[in-house]
């Protein structure tokens, strides 16, 4: 009997120890509540966020342009798409005078900067959609800031500046080109999104035809001193054909909204503070876990911040 009730009394402990560990295991569901200062602010006065029961790790989302939890994910966006640049002209003679930079765009070609990736490349022109200098000065003109949109579906895209001439008699113009602008007006954004400029992610020249070995003979070469792209025609009296082309392009891309991180498993956190610099009505998102190598557990909580003036 004595024996049993020892058994009995091992079994008891062990099952107790083995629910203890279970308890110790399971992942306690986040039960945090974060509390502004005021639900209505003016812009420029920081807003106080007092923080009670905080999770393991804790995220704040604004609710600002490029910091909102509905587009955390977001990786393309609708929106209207303009491209602009300046350009300007001078030297050419005779059929040269005129016409000898187009504008194109294609969707098949590699990107690899050869002659024979251009030559296969498949072009569309959309020369006549921009305002191309037929000035005879170095007076830089406006291309005018044009619509896109059309061209916007998701895949990459190259868009090619061409300068070509045929005429070896008369003297080939030379071209200054400079200011690049993509942009793509999202809804809600405050200003449109750069999407290019020459400098990001910037161009790559290919000559076709009409190869002079000197460094900026009869190509598309960065004037570093002046801080643009030129191109110096045919002086050689050759037939010549020279691109200018954007590196790789996704009209549609958007980079995801992101969070602020507060906290993590090692730091405590009872406030923080944030200052909206412009009115309107933001939505807070904080989203808040507890995470051990046992599990996962997520809890969000959303309330409105109004902005005045």
């Amino acid at each position: 009997m004595k024996k049993f009730i020892q058994i009995a009394i091992y079994l008891f402990v062990l099952t107790f120890w083995v629910q203890g560990c279970e308890d110790m295991e399971e992942v306690e569901t986040p039960r945090f509540t974060v509390t502004p200062s005021a639900f209505e602010v003016k812009a420029g006065e920081p807003v106080v966020f007092t923080v009670d029961h905080t999770p393991d790790f804790l995220k704040f989302y604004s609710g600002e342009f490029g910091h909102q939890y509905e587009h955390k994910d977001r990786t393309n966006a609708e929106g209207t798409v303009t491209m602009s640049f300046e350009n300007s002209q001078k030297w050419g003679l005779g059929s040269n005078a005129t016409g000898t930079l187009t504008v194109w765009y294609s969707g098949d070609y590699d990107g690899s900067g050869t002659a024979e990736a251009v030559n296969h490349a498949t072009w569309t022109e959309i020369t006549d959609r921009f305002d191309i200098s037929t000035r005879y000065d170095f007076e830089f003109q406006s291309s005018g800031v044009v619509d896109i949109t059309d061209l916007a579906d998701g895949n990459t895209i190259y868009f090619g500046f061409r300068y070509f001439s045929d005429n070896i008699q008369d003297r080939g113009a030379e071209w200054y080109f400079n200011d690049l602008l993509i942009e793509t007006d999202v809804e809600g954004a405050p200003a449109p999104l750069t999407i290019a400029t020459e400098e990001t992610p910037g161009f790559l020249p290919v000559d076709v035809q009409g190869i002079v070995e000197a460094w900026n003979g009869a190509k598309w070469y960065w004037d570093s001193g002046n801080g643009y792209w030129r191109m110096r025609g045919n002086s050689d009296n050759i037939v010549n054909e020279d691109w200018l082309i954007t590196r790789p392009l996704n009209l549609t891309a958007v980079s995801p909204d992101t969070g602020e991180d507060l906290k993590n498993y090692s730091t405590a956190l009872s406030s923080f503070e944030h200052t909206y610099t412009q009115p309107g009505t933001y939505t807070v998102t904080l989203v808040g876990n507890n995470t051990t190598v046992y599990g996962h557990k997520e809890k969000m909580q959303e309330f409105t911040i109004t902005v005045t003036e």
